[in-house]
């Protein structure tokens, strides 16, 4: 991924580079011991490199099973993946018919035959509301001419989290449940985009943004009503891009051929999108991700054939939202422990680098008190933050401290409230409390602040895991927290490029 403060970027591959070359020979006789690739990249402060190899043939994508999953085109995939980032490099070194040599994201693709390869952003100045809710790719296709018959071939390249607002939309899963009465998720959202939109401008037409924010909760409510509503939103947007390429490209009578990528958050978004191209008959799809979050709480979801998630099993991020609120992935999920199985890949790819560290995804017990469900992290819930105060000047302090990194509460977390009470203690004494008012969401948000703030500045992430750890007045939020940033490092690790390497070089 051109690691644009994925999820793993913003801790420890902020600054990465990839260098990786590839032959076009047909992938049934390439060797992939010849290790043509060398992939280098930013582990905390280290530049660190290691190499690895891929191949691409159309025969991986014309008359190949698309229900078979295919060690040689989840290689070629992960270097698309990887490649959708902004700050990765992907140069082709053997046999390239057109080196890279800066950070376009599209070069690559002439490489391999693709035509017309396009960078498109979902830019927050294109909406009024929920403009969290975005993402990158890179689109491209190719016309092949297998017999009597046309093929054309799409891919897309879903980019992970770049930037602030994208982490909070991986953690606003959304709740469809009770659209009939007048305290739904879709109220609160259109609150919360309005007051998004009026921290950011308060000559703001809020009407407009409210309308459009229950617009948005009526097109997900209808076609993605099980879905994850940050990853669910994003997809919808993209794709609605993707059409339009496809109108402007398509080459009439071929049959439409679409591979879907991504990692982490562009995992999620091409796992949801991969739902859809299987459900699309005028399509044939694969979609492979690598680190896929949780995306749906579809009964059917592993039904979907054509959907295969790389994952790592000591990676948080493959176990969130949680399956104890009944979050799945669509598709087939093909993974291992670089902990339990890998280690010495690790680290004979990696000799300079400390002992690997696995975030513990295994156990995820500690975040399992939080709310029993999807519903439930929408419900308000009063008296769950409490700090006193001897003065006044001290508890405003601490208050203003929150509303900086506070998730940003009004843009972020608008159905959270804090506030100051003056009261006199047993002794006579002036006191001041602030006390918060809010629902699990506003928790996880703290959550991803702290591994925002981690990505920065080590010191400032500990300030305000110990506030919020000392404020909670539930021993389930103090214990999930801390827990959570004792995991950083283990999280930088277990979801870094390396590691998905790694399980697309060893799963069959």
């Amino acid at each position: 991924m051109k690691l644009s403060r994925l999820l793993c970027a913003s801790v420890a591959l902020a600054s990465a580079a990839f260098f990786i070359s590839c032959a076009t020979d047909d992938t049934d006789d390439y060797n992939y011991d010849a290790q043509n690739a060398v992939i280098n990249f930013t582990l905390g402060s280290n530049v660190l490199s290691y190499d690895t190899s891929f191949a691409y043939s159309d025969a991986l994508l014309i008359g190949a099973d698309n229900k078979q999953y295919s060690p040689a085109l989840a290689r070629f995939a992960s270097a698309l993946a990887f490649d959708v980032y902004d700050t990765v490099k992907v140069t082709l070194k053997t046999g390239a018919a057109k080196p890279t040599s800066s950070y376009d994201n599209v070069t690559l693709y002439t490489n391999f035959g693709f035509e017309d390869a396009t960078y498109v952003q979902l830019s927050a100045d294109d909406y009024l509301a929920d403009t969290q809710d975005l993402t990158n790719a890179v689109f491209a296709h190719k016309e092949v001419t297998s017999g009597d018959t046309t093929y054309q071939i799409f891919t897309v390249a879903v980019q992970g989290s770049s930037g602030k607002d994208q982490w909070f939309s991986n953690f606003d899963v959304g709740d469809y449940s009770d659209a009939a009465t007048t305290h739904t998720y879709a109220t609160l959202s259109a609150t919360h985009s309005v007051a998004a939109a009026y921290a950011a401008d308060s000559s703001v037409n809020t009407a407009a943004v409210q309308a459009e924010s229950l617009t948005n909760y009526g097109i997900l409510a209808a076609g993605f009503s099980t879905e994850h509503k940050g990853f669910a939103l994003a997809a919808y947007r993209l794709n609605t891009k993707f059409a339009a390429y496809v109108a402007e490209h398509a080459a009439s009578g071929a049959k439409k051929i679409i591979l879907l990528t991504g990692h982490s958050r562009g995992a999620a978004i091409a796992n949801i999108l991969g739902k859809v191209y299987e459900d699309n008959s005028d399509w044939t799809s694969f979609s492979y991700g690598f680190a896929t979050p949780r995306t749906t709480t579809a009964s059917n979801a592993a039904a979907y054939k054509t959907i295969f998630n790389i994952i790592n099993t000591d990676d948080l991020v493959t176990e969130l939202p949680l399956a104890d609120w009944l979050f799945v992935r669509y598709g087939t999920d093909k993974s291992a422990s670089i902990y339990d199985t890998y280690t010495s890949q690790w680290k004979n790819k990696l000799p300079l680098v400390s002992t690997y560290v696995s975030a513990g995804a295994q156990n995820t017990s500690y975040l399992s008190g939080v709310a029993t469900d999807r519903a439930e992290l929408y419900a308000s819930e009063s008296g769950t933050f409490s700090q006193t105060f001897a003065t006044e000047a001290e508890a405003n302090a601490a208050l203003a401290y929150l509303q900086k990194y506070g998730f940003g509460i009004t843009a972020y977390d608008p159905y959270s409230t804090f506030s100051v009470a003056a009261a006199t203690d047993s002794d006579g004494n002036a006191t001041y409390t602030l006390t918060g008012t809010f629902r699990p969401q506003f928790f996880l948000n703290s959550m991803v602040m702290g591994i925002v703030l981690a990505s920065v500045s080590t010191e400032t992430a500990a300030t305000f895991v110990t506030t919020m750890v000392t404020g909670y007045t539930s021993p389930v939020h103090k214990i999930a927290l801390g827990t959570m940033a004792g995991k950083i490092t283990g999280f930088a690790y277990s979801h870094a490029v390396p590691c998905y390497t790694i399980l697309v070089e060893n799963l069959e």
